[in-house]
């Protein structure tokens, strides 16, 4: 889980610029994952679908209150998460993989490009973000992690889109770039 939530934070933490709204985000990724890591995604997917719903609901909740609503149907990740008036005028990524990670970003124009790099786990990537306006982007990332090891290559695309000025019971990032 910890590998999918940074990739999530390299996409949803780069999209983040002065230009977009704050308020409730969806940010649908695809990861282009091997055999491996496929069957991983669906079986955690299957295991997510097969808990008690007491257990599912309280899982559910410890992620919403870190700021995260999450689903994983059909190969695609999809995240929702508030990002406060602050966050937006501070220019601050949501990273949430504990603030592990720095950043290098230089902007021209709509198009956004990061080089980010991770100490828990070790990792670091590189991603293209296009604004669509101040309520859109989409998003190409790919990350090089440490496993066991061996460095492994994941690439994710995606998309984001602003839902609403109101985030509901989404709870905000916790904000915690370096």
């Amino acid at each position: 889980m910890k590998y999918l939530v940074l990739l999530l934070a390299g996409a949803a933490g780069l999209a983040h610029a002065q230009t977009l709204k704050p308020g409730l985000w969806e940010f649908k990724q695809t990861p282009q994952l091997d055999a491996a890591r496929q069957a991983q995604m669906a079986q955690a997917q299957k295991a997510m679908e097969g808990m008690p719903p007491e257990r599912r609901a309280m899982m559910e909740q410890m992620m919403a209150q870190r700021g995260i609503s999450l689903n994983m149907a059909g190969g695609v990740i999809t995240l929702k998460t508030c990002i406060t008036k602050e966050q937006a005028e501070r220019n601050v990524a949501p990273v949430t993989n504990g603030g592990h990670c720095t950043q290098d970003v230089k902007r021209s124009g709509s198009v956004i490009n990061t080089h980010f790099v991770c100490t828990d786990p070790d990792s670091e990537g590189d991603a293209t973000v296009t604004l669509r306006g101040s309520d859109a982007f989409t998003n190409d990332v790919t990350v090089r992690a440490t496993r066991q090891g061996k460095t492994e290559t994941t690439k994710v695309s995606g998309e984001g889109r602003w839902l609403s000025a109101d985030c509901g019971d989404v709870q905000p990032f916790k904000s915690q770039a370096k």
